[in-house]
């Protein structure tokens, strides 16, 4: 198989797979709204929020370490196995003592996070929830560093399914509401726990110890990154924790369903991203001119697709809306393409950081960024949330975003020897912009509360007149990513090897 197209095979089986994880919630969404009030949805979101500021802090960014240092340790089994079995020890310790602090002190987590929501049985089922979901994306990121993507894959199909079952049993039958949904969460991330050691024995990948050096070199280059990786998901916490304090947890919730629909994109991108960096990092090791014309051609044809994402989530966010949720939902869509440009903006974050993440001496000075941006988002939504509520709320993070990405593209310059392009990447997003916002006319100014077959023919027209610009601008670039063939070509010899 040629080079490009195997990256293509392993970058969407890493998605796919990551999705499959992280779609539950989008999935599960007519579920939610039909068994759990805007409140309680609201609720679910800030512990989801909170575990994932959890699982970093607990884990001190170390999923990054699992990812780099694999390169290093490959070619020494033993000192790859006592890598993974020095980082699993570490999180479990880490992992004890942070659910037991999290315990002594919960008045003060209820009183600063969680205003209005009990700590027994909620709260603490959140946390115990959180220990296991750090050892959980331990296993994830050592799949990831070794590249098993189709083993990723057929595990995430089978924690998925489970998850869905499981969901509906509590939800829909049991009836138990808000406590049935964390409770899914708990018992099915408890059970991957002993998976995990199960599979990592099996594939001899793991020996218990703790190797104060390999701990020791990890946690030097995780560390600097933490702030990096906490900062966007704490900005994204102290917003909520506006909304629920000047307003209420319905508001929050209303903002959580917008979120969840428009955070599909950074979802696929943060997935493609994981896929992405280990085939980066080992064409920039072999520093040469053809690797480094195959990254900004991956890289270009990569924001082509995730393009097309931005149109289609941003066209068609209503009508998602009003036929995946109850009717008390439906005004969160207005939000969704204030998010949507936010996200198209953070897409050449995720190209130009993994140039910071290469270099050692670079890696430690991506907090700069990622701080700056949530400092912003943090005061921009304290001043805004109260006024404007969530209208506030996605404004603070597209200014965040804005700031983060020039920052990085700033700081990288220095490193940039792959050759990328600021300029026809912001091409590419304002084009798209364009049109989703050509499609999105009639939805704001005629029929804002209620789906039109007029307004949805509409879009899909723009859609089409989309998809066709972006061939005829880009049709080079589409014949050489499909290995010289064209789109016609490649859909002939489908069609010839179905015969």
């Amino acid at each position: 198989m040629q080079p490009r197209m195997k990256v293509l095979e392993n970058t969407f089986l890493y998605t796919f797979s990551s999705l499959l994880v992280r779609a539950i919630n989008f999935i599960m969404l007519p579920i939610y709204t039909l068994f759990l009030s805007p409140a309680d949805y609201g609720v679910i979101n800030l512990v989801n929020v909170f575990i994932t500021i959890g699982s970093y802090i607990i884990a001190f960014s170390l999923y990054s370490a699992i990812i780099r240092f694999y390169t290093d340790y490959r070619d020494d089994p033993n000192k790859l196995k006592r890598f993974y079995g020095t980082i699993i020890c570490f999180v479990f310790i880490s992992g004890v003592v942070f659910v037991s602090i999290g315990v002594i002190f919960k008045n003060i987590i209820i009183n600063l996070f969680f205003s209005g929501i009990d700590f027994y049985p909620i709260i603490a089922i959140a946390l115990a929830s959180l220990f296991f979901i750090c050892l959980h994306s331990v296993h994830q990121s050592i799949l990831q560093g070794i590249q098993a993507g189709k083993k990723l894959t057929i595990i995430n199909l089978v924690v998925f399914f489970f998850q869905v079952i499981l969901m509906l049993v509590f939800l829909a039958i049991l009836k138990l509401g808000l406590l049935g949904a964390l409770l899914v969460t708990l018992l099915i991330n408890c059970v991957y726990f002993f998976f995990m050691i199960f599979d990592l024995y099996r594939s001899n990948l793991i020996c218990f110890c703790l190797d104060l050096k390999m701990l020791k070199d990890a946690l030097k280059y995780s560390i600097p990154i933490l702030p990096h990786n906490l900062s966007t998901y704490i900005a994204s916490f102290a917003s909520r924790i506006f909304m629920n304090n000047s307003g209420s947890l319905t508001t929050v919730g209303l903002f959580s369903v917008a979120d969840q629909i428009s955070n599909t994109i950074d979802v696929i991108q943060n997935s493609v991203n994981r896929a992405f960096t280990p085939w980066f990092f080992d064409k920039v090791n072999k520093n040469d001119e053809n690797s480094k014309h195959d990254i900004v051609i991956f890289s270009q044809f990569l924001l082509l697709i995730y393009s097309l994402m931005y149109v289609v989530i941003g066209l068609f966010s209503q009508e998602v809306i009003i036929i995946m949720t109850s009717s008390s939902y439906i005004s969160s869509w207005k939000v969704i393409p204030i998010l949507v440009i936010a996200y198209s903006i953070k897409s050449i974050y995720y190209f130009y950081v993994n140039i910071l993440f290469y270099y050692k001496s670079a890696a430690n000075k991506i907090f700069i960024a990622t701080l700056t941006g949530s400092f912003l988002d943090i005061i921009l939504a304290y001043l805004l949330v109260p006024r404007y509520g969530m209208y506030g709320a996605a404004f603070s993070f597209l200014a965040a975003k804005v700031a983060v990405t020039g920052i990085v593209v700033s700081m990288s310059s220095r490193w940039n020897t792959v050759g990328y392009r600021l300029s026809k990447m912001l091409g590419t997003i304002a084009s798209s912009m364009l049109f989703m916002g050509l499609g999105l006319i009639l939805s704001f100014f005629l029929f804002p509360g209620s789906f039109s077959w007029i307004n949805f023919l509409y879009k899909i027209s723009l859609l089409l007149m989309y998809l066709v610009f972006v061939y005829l601008t880009n049709r080079k670039l589409i014949i050489e990513i499909m290995g010289g063939r064209s789109v016609f070509q490649i859909l002939k010899l489908l069609a010839q090897r179905q015969r």
